[in-house]
């Protein structure tokens, strides 16, 4: 029997243990932002109040809670394996309570890591549980692990790209579960309040003849920064009036030793005056805006790239390497281009477009024509939200923001 959809607020409990800004957090968020809330009372649990996420959250008037959730590392060593159980046990038991205590209709799991706290009291207490799946793993035993959670445990696998979800597939029995959603970004809204002045010039003094090159992510090993640097350190960019800029952070122990590992390559290749690490940066718009070229780099497999719709919303052109998800989104020298993992193949992309910058016209077209076509929010929205819809046993009457 389908319900009065007036009679009843649904809520909705939704994890992520990872509170840095970046691409699956952001998309999170407007997610929460945007569903009818007529409908849907989304409850966001985060394991502390440190990141972006959890102010943004609270401004936009979104309930959260704290529950403590370490970022667990699978190890070998029996004793630590022992108290990695031990510690997904007890926070699987206070999630057992809250969902009880909130009376909670549907679980999100905006990470495979937050499904391994609430995916048994779920079962137990006979609630819907979705899991996103955003990355693609390295290791088959891994895959396998994950495709028994998905069996046992998920009522549906909301993949963010079709290469993760063949990925993930071919181990899993009920492949009827997962089903692919793009992450959308909405246009007008990442164009809004855009400084006229030249940010690089307001802040960084830069020469506005200078070729400008963007790269924006975590300072972490997957996301290639050094092979960037590599290809730059070519005798072909010698003469070039290039400079490059890394948003983002190293935030953990081995990433600072990665980016330790960049500042000497830098050193040793000549590049402190070209190379520069602003750090984190909330308003990427404005960086992207006066930036002449983006480079998405990263070396292991990734799942999507939120960053490259970024840039396509302000018509910039994009390099990226071809790897998971990112062929899905660039098709090469159409809208953007894409390279090998290989220093030189990138460097021979990046020389293409600064020596054509002026005939690069169609990719920008293609690019934002890309995203109006194909990767909207409102259509993931929507998406989204039909998949609720037909969880909870409810009629889809339309996406209503």
């Amino acid at each position: 029997m389908i319900m009065d959809m007036k009679e009843k607020r649904y809520n909705l409990l939704f994890l992520s243990i990872i509170p840095i800004w970046g691409g699956a957090t952001k998309n999170l968020l407007e997610l929460l932002k945007r569903l009818d809330k007529n409908i849907f009372n989304p409850i966001l649990i985060l394991p502390d109040n440190r990141g972006l996420l959890y102010s943004e959250a609270l401004k936009h008037g979104i309930e959260v809670r704290l529950v403590r959730m370490p970022f667990l590392q699978v190890s070998y060593n029996p004793f630590k394996l022992f108290i990695f159980m031990i510690k997904i046990l007890q926070i699987n038991i206070i999630f057992f309570s809250l969902i009880k205590k909130l009376n909670i209709e549907m679980v999100i799991c905006n990470t495979i890591q937050d499904s391994l706290f609430i995916s048994l009291p779920s079962r137990v207490l006979n609630k819907k549980l979705i899991i996103y799946i955003k990355n693609i793993f390295d290791r088959k035993w891994k895959k396998i692990f994950i495709s028994k959670v998905f069996d046992l445990f998920a009522d549906k696998i909301i993949a963010v790209s079709n290469k993760v979800k063949t990925d993930i597939v071919k181990y899993m029995k009920n492949v009827d579960k997962t089903t692919v959603i793009h992450e959308g970004i909405d246009i007008d809204n990442f164009k809004k309040n855009l400084t006229k002045r030249d940010i690089y010039q307001k802040y960084h003094n830069l020469d506005e003849k200078c070729f400008r090159i963007i790269n924006i992510g975590n300072i972490a090993e997957l996301k290639g920064q050094k092979l960037l640097l590599e290809a730059l350190s070519r005798k072909e960019f010698k003469d070039i009036n290039f400079k490059v800029f890394f948003i983002g952070e190293a935030n953990f122990k081995r990433d600072l030793s990665y980016k330790k590992t960049i500042e000497e390559f830098i050193k040793n290749n000549s590049l402190a005056d070209k190379v520069f690490f602003p750090g984190f940066k909330k308003n990427i718009n404005d960086y992207i805006n006066h930036s002449d070229l983006l480079v998405h780099c990263p070396v292991l497999e990734e799942g999507f790239g939120l960053v490259i719709l970024e840039a396509f919303c302000l018509e910039k052109v994009v390099v990226a390497t071809n790897v998971g998800g990112i062929p899905e989104i660039i098709e090469d020298s159409v809208n953007g281009f894409l390279c090998r993992i290989d220093k030189e193949d990138l460097a021979n992309k990046i020389l293409y477009v600064y020596n054509n910058q002026n005939k690069l016209g169609y990719i920008k077209d293609n690019a934002i024509k890309t995203v109006k076509e194909k990767f909207t929010l409102e259509n993931q929205i929507k998406n989204t939200e039909k998949i609720y819809y037909d969880l909870l046993g409810l009629k889809y009457k339309g996406c209503c923001n």
